[in-house]
C-alpha cells in the first residue's frame, strides 16, 4: 500500500514552509510516497513542485492540487493542471474540476471552526443528476483540531448515508505535522492513487496532533496568523486587480 499526505499548505497561500523545504522533509523525515500542495485559491505552489520534481528525482511523487474556497465552503481540487476558480457554486466548481480530470475532495467535512461544507451541502450534491457534478471523496482523517470537532459525525455519516470513498490529509502548515494525516492506497504514484479513489479502495488513518505539536502550533500561531489574515488575502486583491489591468 502507498501512504500519502494529500493536504498540504506551502508559503505560496498560508503555510510557513517553502515547497523546497517541504519536499527535503517529506524525502528524509517520513515514509510518504505521495504528496499534493493544496494552497487555499492559489496554484503557485502546486506549480513550484511540478517544476521542481522535474528538476531533481525524490523517492515521493507529487499530484498538483489546491483548497478552493467555493461559496459553501472548501473542496480540495486535486490531479488538476491548471487552477480553478473560486467564490462559485459549489456544483460548478466540482464540474470545472472534473473537467480537468480531476477529483474532488471534501476537506475538514462539516466543522464549524473553518469554512467547510455542510452536510445539507454534502447531501444536495449526492443527489444531484448532473454527470460532472459528485464528490470523489471525504477526508475522514484530518487531524487539525478544525478536523478533529467533526470527525465522529463525518465518519458515522460517511458510513451511514454519504458512503464516499475515504481520505485523510495533515492540513500541515508546518513542517512538523506533515504525515499527521494520511491516505493508503493501492501503489505509489499519483496516478494509482487517483485509480484507488476511484474503485473506492482508499483508507484514511493518522493521528490527532499531540500536546507537543500544538505546542509547536501555538509558537508560529502570530505568524501564521498574519499570513492567513493580511498577505493571503493582500496577494489575492494584487493578482485580482493585475488581471483587471
Amino acid at each position: 500500500m502507498g501512504k500519502a499526505d494529500i493536504h498540504l499548505h506551502s508559503e505560496h497561500s498560508d503555510g510557513m514552509a517553502s515547497v523546497a523545504e517541504i519536499f527535503e522533509y517529506v524525502e528524509n523525515k517520513t515514509d510518504l510516497d505521495l504528496i499534493a500542495i493544496t494552497d487555499h485559491d492559489m496554484f503557485d505552489g502546486a506549480r513550484a513542485a511540478q517544476e521542481l520534481l522535474a528538476k531533481k528525482k525524490y523517492r515521493f511523487d507529487v499530484i498538483a492540487g489546491m483548497e478552493v474556497t467555493t461559496i459553501e465552503g472548501h473542496l480540495l481540487a486535486l490531479g488538476i493542471a491548471k487552477p480553478v476558480k473560486s467564490l462559485q457554486r459549489l456544483d460548478w466548481t466540482i464540474a470545472q474540476i472534473h473537467e480537468q480530470g480531476g477529483v474532488a475532495i471534501i476537506p475538514h467535512p462539516m466543522s464549524w471552526l473553518i469554512r467547510s461544507v455542510g452536510q445539507r451541502g454534502i447531501q444536495r450534491i449526492q443527489n444531484d443528476t448532473a454527470p460532472e457534478v459528485y464528490f470523489d471523496g471525504i477526508e475522514a482523517m484530518n487531524p487539525s483540531i478544525a478536523g478533529q470537532v467533526t470527525v465522529a459525525k463525518t465518519k458515522r455519516l460517511n458510513q451511514e448515508l454519504f458512503r464516499l470513498p475515504e481520505t485523510g490529509g495533515s492540513d500541515a502548515h508546518t513542517l512538523s505535522m506533515i504525515g499527521t494525516g494520511v491516505t493508503y492506497f493501492q501503489g505509489h504514484s499519483a496516478q494509482d492513487f487517483l485509480e484507488t479513489l476511484r474503485a473506492r479502495a482508499t483508507r484514511a488513518d493518522g493521528h490527532f496532533w499531540t500536546r507537543q505539536e500544538l505546542r509547536e502550533l501555538a509558537r508560529i500561531a502570530p505568524q501564521q496568523s498574519y499570513r492567513a489574515l493580511v498577505k493571503l488575502p493582500t496577494k489575492h486583491l494584487r493578482r485580482v486587480l493585475t488581471q483587471r489591468v
